[in-house]
């Protein structure tokens, strides 16, 4: 009775350059150089497919129902338009609503940072209420309130210094923070909507006005991490609408220019700028003027830059 010996099966890099080891026994040497070559060419395809994508990233937050402040309509809307617009071109998004505490917020910014390198495009997001006190600019977490009177309220809060400090430690291509924040009076100055008055200030605000001397809008970034450009909603120390549509006019035109090809990111802000100061003139009566902050001198577009066959992930470096 036969025995039969089996046979283990070829390796992947045996079936992929079989035809170049067939070519080494029998082609002249112009042949072989070219079968060489064109299998290095393989190589390297294979290899840049794979580190491609992961070169796009993006961290969006939406926070929306507020226990601590004046809930607002739009940042969830917001956060799940901008998951899906981002991607649409390339970007691998950790999609989040209503973040409850510091604790949570930094969690988050963690999980973020591990995901990118120094070739990657970095996308932050935040669509929700934000504040200004003691030289500093702090995100609100839905749930979080002091725990007494006397405490100092921005223990609870998510600084973004605290976020830069996280963004330093992984350098990365290009970092595009999006901050659309401010989005009501928080410290009740004005009427709510249609003349109603606003709510019943929490411990939160209550202590924000009295102990942290906190007021509306966000201050002017100084600090900045390299090759980063920071997006206001709009300009420092003022307030931002909520939108009366789906979202925030500042996240609306993201929205409508975040798939325009060959418009480079600078070019891109200015568009957004622009469709917000007209929206908000003619809707309001009042110009709402987004504002930007950092520097960048290297080429991204979001939906392919000029002359690029695919979505440029980064170039110009």
């Amino acid at each position: 009775m036969r025995q039969h010996r089996h046979q283990a099966p070829p390796s992947v890099g045996s079936l992929r350059f079989s035809g170049v080891t067939a070519l080494a026994r029998s082609a002249p040497p112009l042949a072989l150089a070219l079968a060489l070559v064109l299998a290095l060419l393989l190589v390297a395809a294979c290899s840049t497919g794979s580190r491609s994508a992961a070169q796009r990233v993006a961290l969006v937050i939406g926070n929306a129902t507020y226990e601590n402040a004046t809930p607002l309509a739009n940042p969830g809307n917001d956060a799940s338009d901008m998951c899906a617009a981002l991607k649409a071109v390339g970007f691998r998004t950790l999609c989040h609503t209503n973040v409850r505490d510091r604790e949570e917020f930094d969690l988050r910014v963690q999980e973020y940072i591990a995901q990118l390198d120094e070739r990657t495009v970095g996308v932050f997001y935040y669509s929700g209420h934000g504040v200004q006190a003691g030289n500093a600019n702090y995100l609100i977490p839905t749930q979080v309130q002091p725990r007494s009177a006397s405490e100092d309220p921005t223990r609870v809060l998510y600084g973004v210094h605290e976020l830069f400090a996280r963004l330093r430690q992984q350098a990365t291509g290009f970092q595009l923070v999006i901050l659309d924040a401010c989005r009501t009076d928080l410290f009740g100055q004005r009427a709510g909507p249609a003349g109603r008055a606003l709510p019943a200030r929490s411990a939160l605000i209550r202590s924000l006005d009295t102990v942290a001397r906190a007021s509306n809008g966000l201050q002017p970034i100084l600090d900045a991490p390299s090759d980063t450009i920071v997006l206001y909603a709009t300009a420092s120390r003022d307030t931002a609408f909520d939108g009366e549509g789906r979202n925030g006019p500042l996240t609306q035109h993201i929205l409508k220019h975040i798939g325009t090809r060959g418009v480079f990111v600078e070019e891109f802000i200015k568009r957004v700028t622009q469709g917000v100061i007209s929206d908000t003139s003619k809707s309001y009566g009042k110009r709402q003027t987004p504002f930007n902050y950092g520097s960048f001198s290297g080429r991204f577009c979001f939906a392919g830059c000029p002359g690029e066959n695919t979505p440029s992930v980064l170039t110009g470096l």
